[in-house]
């Protein structure tokens, strides 16, 4: 204060007479070392008395003219509190208690453009007549704190903007489970109209007990053991009888001292993606059956498909004048799944005459093989072209392009028919997009005869079909084969092919045609490096042998 009166010395609190001029001495370097600000505001005289503290709040120059926070209150209190300050002192001023004025807002630094947080403290005095008399207090720098309360209150906004734009429920529970604090996205899975609605309820108020009482047995553990739940899947029966299904991770919520306040719960409904598994499960185990009774009925298909091929084709044979021609038959039939879309069939035409026919269906599997069956019911309505091979397969194809018209289908099956003549030692060829056989001598190295090129049967209706002749030799092997054989692959998806096999039956040489089918498989075999077989594979082999007795002499 600038004046101090009353120049009456006054005993101190032991009794002795202390000088005024030494008290007010003490009072001043007490306020001047006191880090609070004091002020006297004479309201009659309409003058305001500051400390140092209080100029230096205000950022005042000491041997300056202060403004009067009361009076001036514009140049000194932050815009925003001015109305809010003026209203608590004259509410104060006009009130007959006795408790002091207690007010903060932000204080203007006068050389600055900075702001200081004070808190304005006073107790006033009245006359006899109870008129204001002079208002007296403290001003206490409050600007750290306040910052704090400012940064933790941005730091709450913060948080609670991001947890209500967060879409999973997140929520804190005290330790007794209830709940303190949740977003937005935890009110609307509750039901409640804010998260406000939430405090100080339980799981009891929305879950039924036997959910309610799993959650805090699980809360309880946590926070006594410290070990949290991580992503678990979790069941939810609600007191309606519905169910939810939510992934959930909970984990301790701890105080600043480390001591155990509740629980903190993170939870996604995962109902869609659960009921959605549930129901593949379901399709799954529905889909499992009916597979296993398709494999039944294809392991029944395929004993009767096997049934229909021969074990043992019976061999052919022919004689007259002490000449003696047979022709003799092997074959290897492997399916690559269940059932197959490859096919054979060896059957006598005359006296003298075989008929074998190979085919190979697209693809594989069931429907190839319904193919196959069709091609041998087929055969027997052709039979009697059997000896015209080019009018055989032009038969087949025309009766094939009608089935699959009608049926809506693009399907085709490659075939090559061979037509041996033992009398006239004369073997004839037709193909319908098929490889041509493989042809063994018995002396000179296997070859591939000349054949016709034509379009696959089921194509083309009106597709016509040529022929070639070879003439049977004593000894002469043939290997009609389908493409599972040449179009095996190795590791590297290389293909066997044709020449590997030719080159193979060069260096080999096998001597009888039973000889030639294996060894050719076992190439293939080594070359794949596998059992495993991607095609169906069929292998038919003819060896035609002649001999002669020797004339008998009387």
């Amino acid at each position: 204060m600038e004046q101090m009166s009353n120049n009456e010395d006054k005993a101190d609190s032991v009794g002795q007479k202390v000088p005024n001029v030494f008290r007010w001495e003490m009072v001043r370097k007490a306020l001047r070392a006191a880090e609070e600000g004091v002020y006297c505001w004479d309201i009659q005289e309409g003058q305001i008395y500051y400390t140092e503290q209080c100029l230096r709040m205000m950022g005042s120059p000491v041997n300056e003219l202060a403004p009067n926070i009361f009076t001036d209150t514009a140049a000194m209190v932050h815009e925003e509190d001015c109305a809010f300050f003026q209203a608590a002192v004259q509410k104060y001023m006009g009130n007959s208690e006795t408790a002091p004025l207690r007010v903060e807002v932000r204080l203007r630094r006068l050389r600055t453009r900075g702001w200081k947080w004070i808190r304005v403290n006073g107790l006033l005095e009245r006359d006899e007549k109870k008129a204001p008399l002079r208002l007296v207090g403290v001003w206490v720098d409050i600007t750290r704190r306040k910052m704090a309360d400012l940064h933790a209150m941005e730091d709450r906004d913060f948080f609670r903007t991001l947890i209500n734009y967060l879409p999973d429920n997140i929520y804190f529970k005290n330790r007794e489970s209830r709940f303190v604090m949740a977003n937005e996205a935890t009110a609307r899975k509750m039901g409640v109209p804010t998260p406000s609605d939430l405090i100080g309820c339980r799981d009891t108020n929305f879950f039924s007990n036997e959910t309610t009482e799993i959650a805090r047995y699980e809360e309880l553990e946590i926070m006594r053991t410290g070990l949290p739940i991580t992503n678990r899947v979790h069941r939810e029966k609600w007191k309606d009888g519905e169910n939810s299904w939510c992934k959930l991770s909970k984990f301790p919520w701890y105080a600043s001292d480390g001591s155990v306040k509740g629980i903190v719960g993170i939870s996604s409904d995962v109902t869609e993606l659960v009921e959605t598994q549930q129901r593949f499960q379901r399709m799954a185990e529905q889909l499992d059956e009916r597979n296993k009774t398709l494999e039944k009925e294809i392991s029944l298909a395929r004993e009767i498909q096997q049934a229909l091929q021969p074990e043992r084709i019976p061999p052919r044979e022919w004689e007259k004048g002490g000449v003696r021609r047979r022709a003799q038959f092997y074959h290897v039939y492997r399916p690559s799944v269940g059932v197959a879309g490859d096919c054979f069939h060896v059957f006598p035409v005359g006296e003298s005459a075989v008929g074998m026919l190979i085919c190979d269906v697209m693809g594989h599997g069931v429907r190839a093989a319904l193919i196959t069956t069709m091609l041998r019911g087929l055969m027997e309505q052709v039979a009697g072209l059997a000896d015209t091979p080019a009018l055989l397969l032009s038969s087949l194809n025309r009766q094939l392009c009608g089935i699959f018209s009608k049926a809506n289908i693009t399907m085709f099956a490659t075939a090559c028919y061979l037509y041996l003549d033992l009398q006239k030692r004369r073997l004839t060829l037709s193909g319908a997009g098929h490889p041509a056989p493989v042809v063994m001598p018995r002396e000179g190295q296997p070859v591939l005869p000349p054949l016709p090129r034509s379009p696959a049967l089921g194509l083309m209706e009106n597709a016509m079909y040529r022929e070639s002749e070879l003439r049977l030799e004593d000894g002469m092997k043939v290997v009609l084969y389908t493409d599972g054989l040449t179009e095996a692959r190795n590791a590297a998806a290389d293909e066997y092919g044709i020449q590997r096999v030719l080159d193979r039956l060069a260096t080999r040489r096998p001597a009888h045609v039973a000889d030639m089918i294996i060894d050719t498989l076992v190439g293939m075999r080594e070359f794949t490096n596998t059992e495993e077989q991607d095609d169906d594979i069929c292998l038919l082999g003819m060896e035609f042998l002649e001999t002669r007795q020797p004339a008998q002499t009387h």
